[in-house]
């Protein structure tokens, strides 16, 4: 780990930050001798000492640096929270110089300076630092303009990633508490299921960085799960690691692979989520979401599993479509599950249920910036549709420190904020681009489709955690036994892919699933 630190450091991507720390404590230093001349007379001053002492005096703000962590963000993506973290930091060196002054009697080596010249360079320091900062973002963003004839769009995907989700979503970092997730995480074997796809790739990316004894790699999508062990191959290589192309259905692979690697840790996260397909395929949404989900569940308690973690949505709250309505069940099923004497292992099932991320694949961000490229026009299905949203980062981390304190059978909803208006949010993707006269459409919703999305129904309530982000949902429970008999009737019925007795049969186990897909519709009210 040491070596890997090391190796960092000297590496080519933490340039940036070197050239930053260096313009830090050239600005710190100059901060130092303004604040000591607007205090002193400048014929009465011999200055040599002064500027010994201001060097001797630099390291503690290095060390502030360090415990705030000051260097965690690029420049140009300065927020809030960075403003703080560099304030947290010069005030915590102006207090170690006083601490080095009354128990170490530095003033008897370096020359004193007083107090007052001190805390005047800490907020002289502070305001340079933000300017220099802000610098720094203005300028990148005139230099993609400038060298780009299509505004930022003329970026690859992967270099217009950061600008363009910091810039579409401009609020307060989600920070977690990694130091307990590590300790929860490290040293444990642990599968994650549709690990190619968007949640399921960065909760890899998170995992690995958290010592893992192994990880287990499960997915269906061979090409993409190909790009992810070619990932952990160049950026994790010494993580242990196992990539298995698998359906989560197939329950005699399953269960022979749960046999020859015991994970202690699940996160289920494969599923069909796109929901307009999803409505024209209603069996294949059963048979993959909720059996699969069965069969994990049960190898989970059968294999002694320590912490099933199973990624919902909140389509799942008052679904409309099809695909909420197959994770409500999956919801109930391993809720169900973990309270009922069948879990002789006492698994751990947590739920946690959050909104769309931006970025994700099948996402509008990716959509919308695709039909700028081409020069338009945007589609948005209604103009009043609105949406939550979270960076897959963000998602990710708040599943892992639900993992770290979640409590068995209870589902755990994420506070995402407020909601974003679709059609605002293409205006301001169009305005990112630098592109003229690009045209937003409405094309009407899809099948399915609400306007907007909750993260509770009306008869649910929350109750807080020790992260001020994640709720406890207070939902109805279910007697394991009546309701599984339903579920596994669900999916003998989809398993004779008659669409219209699966929808039946959804609606008999869901009474609030309302849907707006018309075809569905009369089905549910007979």
């Amino acid at each position: 780990m040491l070596t890997k630190i090391i190796r960092w450091y000297l590496s080519h991507d933490a340039l940036p930050y070197w050239y930053l720390l260096i313009a830090d404590c050239v600005l710190i230093f100059l901060a130092g001798i303004v604040a000591f001349y607007a205090n002193h007379s400048a014929e009465s001053v011999n200055l040599r000492p002064v500027l010994l002492a201001l060097l001797a005096y630099l390291p503690c703000y290095l060390v502030g640096f360090r415990i705030f962590h000051t260097y965690l963000a690029p420049a140009r993506r300065m927020a809030p929270i960075d403003i703080l973290r560099i304030s947290g930091a010069l005030f915590l060196g102006f207090i170690l110089i006083m601490l080095l002054r009354v128990f170490f009697h530095t003033d008897n080596i370096v020359q004193m300076v007083r107090m007052r010249d001190l805390l005047l360079q800490c907020i002289l320091s502070i305001v340079l630092m933000i300017c220099l900062r802000i610098m720094v973002r203005i300028n990148f963003e005139g230099y993609i303009k400038r060298n780009h004839l299509t505004g930022l769009y003329g970026l690859s995907n992967r270099s217009l990633l950061d600008i363009e989700l910091s810039s579409l979503l401009p609020r307060k970092e989600i920070e977690v508490d990694m130091i307990t997730i590590r300790n929860k995480m490290q040293n444990k074997c642990i599968l994650v299921t549709g690990a190619a796809g968007s949640i399921g790739k960065e909760l890899v990316r998170l995992l690995a960085q958290l010592s893992p004894k192994s990880l287990l790699l499960l997915d269906m999508a061979e090409t993409p799960l190909h790009d992810v062990r070619v990932m952990m191959q160049r950026e994790f290589a010494n993580v242990p690691c196992k990539t298995v192309v698998c359906n989560i259905c197939h329950h005699h692979r399953l269960e022979d692979f749960f046999k020859h690697n015991r994970p202690d840790i699940i996160f289920h996260a494969a599923a069909y989520k796109h929901v307009p397909m999803m409505e024209d395929n209603p069996t294949e949404s059963v048979l993959n979401n909720i059996d699969g989900t069965i069969k994990l569940a049960n190898l989970a308690v059968k294999y002694e599993v320590q912490t099933f973690v199973m990624v919902s949505t909140d389509k799942a709250v008052n679904p409309t479509s099809i695909m909420g309505c197959s994770k409500r069940v999956c919801e109930i099923y391993c809720q169900s599950l973990n309270n009922s004497p069948r879990n002789t292992s006492q698994c751990n099932f947590v739920t946690t249920r959050f909104g769309n991320v931006l970025g994700s694949n099948g996402s509008v961000v990716p959509a919308f910036r695709e039909q700028i490229r081409n020069g338009g026009p945007v589609y948005v299905t209604h103009p009043e549709i609105v949406r939550y949203f979270m960076l897959i980062s963000e998602a990710c981390k708040l599943v892992l420190q639900a993992a770290t304190i979640g409590k068995g059978g209870c589902i755990y909803v994420f506070d995402m904020g407020h909601s974003v208006k679709i059609a605002e949010l293409a205006q301001r993707m169009i305005k990112l681009s630098g592109k003229q006269n690009i045209n937003i459409v409405y094309t009407g919703l899809h099948p399915g489709e609400k306007l907007y999305e909750e993260v509770l129904n009306d008869l649910e309530t929350v109750v807080p955690t020790s992260h001020e982000r994640i709720k406890i949902a207070r939902v109805r429970e279910y007697d394991f036994n009546k309701i599984e008999n339903e579920i596994l009737h669900l999916v003998e019925t989809a398993k004779t892919y008659d669409a219209t007795m699966t929808v039946k049969s959804l609606k008999a186990i869901i009474p609030e699933y309302n849907p707006q897909n018309p075809d569905y519709q009369t089905l549910c009210q007979s």
